[in-house]
């Protein structure tokens, strides 16, 4: 099987390409990113002010005619970080198997909605026996349903957890091991300066970009406010054994009452425990606290090695599981 995936997001091509490795597939990438794309003679899907993930019905005709030769050399596409890059297929008849892994809402399109065709190509898309369409979190299936009434099954797959030679970066970081890592997003930056928190309560902290997964394994641990249903990091977490430290649910909600508190919308308080953060069968993975004193406490008190250990133990059980269900997909 001979596989295009078409993607926006690193952490996707990554997870996507590591599977198919294990599973004996090859697959190319066509993506925004230069150095990801597999064919390095052919233009990346790149627009400037992040007009790629403004697929028109103009656009997905001019990206048609550009790249159909070589999309026809796949006997499947796969599409990823966005859902609209599939637009591209289903509004240029496309035949072969087509998947549609959706991240971060079917309907994201930068800056405002996509047109009325779309969601009309994507309704028809799922009785369309060439197409499946697979949630990447249970919230995925949830919203195409709950939403827009658009009925795509309850099939999800997670992120593997994998790592590929997507990420080639890491670099040993000497004299962190101590240090506590806070993730550069909104909730743990913007809405509040968690890295003064953490400081204040007499712990190293550090905040700022990291190269790639594998660098935060440099770290004591991660302390983060999730600000999403779902993040690739939460899955690369069990394969590479990085302790995650997140409020409980009761502290979340306190927290999120600030006015600067941002979730990957929409934020629905009663689906919260089908985010992967608070879905209850991982919970025994996250290490949750009811305050700044339990975390406190938590910090100093937690079994590293133990944990680490569990968390790999339990991602290769994981990996397992997710390469079984792409496989049934991929043959």
């Amino acid at each position: 099987m001979k596989i295009l995936h078409l993607s926006f997001h690193k952490g996707c091509i990554n997870d996507f390409h590591y599977v198919c490795n294990k599973l004996g597939h090859k697959c190319e990438v066509l993506s925004s990113f230069k150095e990801c794309c597999t064919n390095q003679s052919i233009e990346p899907i790149w627009e400037p002010d992040n007009r790629q993930y403004m697929i028109t019905h103009e656009s997905a005709i001019k990206y048609w005619n550009r790249y159909k030769n070589y999309f026809n050399e796949f006997d499947m596409i796969v599409t990823s970080n966005t859902a609209i890059l599939s637009r591209i297929f289903l509004q240029n008849g496309w035949t072969k198997p087509l998947v549609i892994w959706i991240c971060n809402r079917f309907d994201y399109f930068h800056t405002s909605r996509p047109d009325r065709e779309y969601f009309e190509l994507f309704h028809r898309a799922t009785k369309q026996p060439n197409v499946q369409i697979i949630g990447y979190t249970t919230f995925e299936n949830v919203y195409c349903r709950k939403a827009y009434g658009i009925e795509v099954g309850d099939t999800v797959i997670t992120p593997s957890g994998g790592i590929s030679d997507t990420y080639k970066n890491h670099v040993p970081r000497p004299g962190v091991s101590d240090t506590l890592f806070v993730p550069p997003y909104h909730n743990d930056t913007k809405m509040m300066n968690l890295t003064e928190q953490l400081q204040s309560m007499g712990f190293q902290a550090y905040s700022g970009k990291y190269n790639g997964p594998i660098d935060l394994t440099n770290y004591k641990a991660v302390v983060h406010i999730p600000y999403a249903w779902s993040n690739l990091a939460f899955f690369e977490m069990f394969s590479l054994g990085i302790v995650y430290f997140i409020p409980s649910i009761n502290f979340f909600n306190t927290l999120r009452k600030d006015k600067w508190f941002f979730w990957s919308p929409p934020f629905v308080e009663s689906l919260i425990t089908i985010s992967e953060w608070y879905e209850p069968k991982y919970s025994e993975y996250l290490i949750t606290f009811n305050s700044w004193e339990d975390l406190k406490n938590k910090v100093n008190t937690l079994d590293y090695e133990k944990h680490k250990s569990k968390l790999i133990e339990y991602g290769k059980k994981h990996e397992k599981d997710v390469c079984e269900k792409w496989n049934k997909v991929l043959t």
